[in-house]
């Protein structure tokens, strides 16, 4: 499995959280990959996704550990199903 982060370059919440989500991410198994500056729209930044083979398990965005940490417990539980 494997987290995206999207990320702006002018986004102070992103810059700040980006080691938090690194961290927490490697906790839990999974590949953590950064995509700067996206071409798609997105709702706020940060932005995630949790793939599973290529395919979206998660999505999600902001900057709660707490949540953070719920979604990958709950990605990570699909993935063992």
């Amino acid at each position: 499995m494997q987290l995206i982060m999207m990320t702006k370059d002018d986004c102070g919440s992103c810059k700040q959280f980006k080691p938090t989500a690194k961290q927490i991410t490697e906790e839990f198994g999974l590949e953590f990959k950064i995509i700067p500056n996206p071409d798609i729209e997105l709702p706020y930044f940060p932005y995630y996704y949790i793939l599973n083979d290529g395919v979206i398990v998660e999505e999600w965005g902001g900057v709660h550990e707490r949540k953070f940490r719920s979604v990958l417990k709950r990605a990570t539980k699909k993935k063992d199903k």
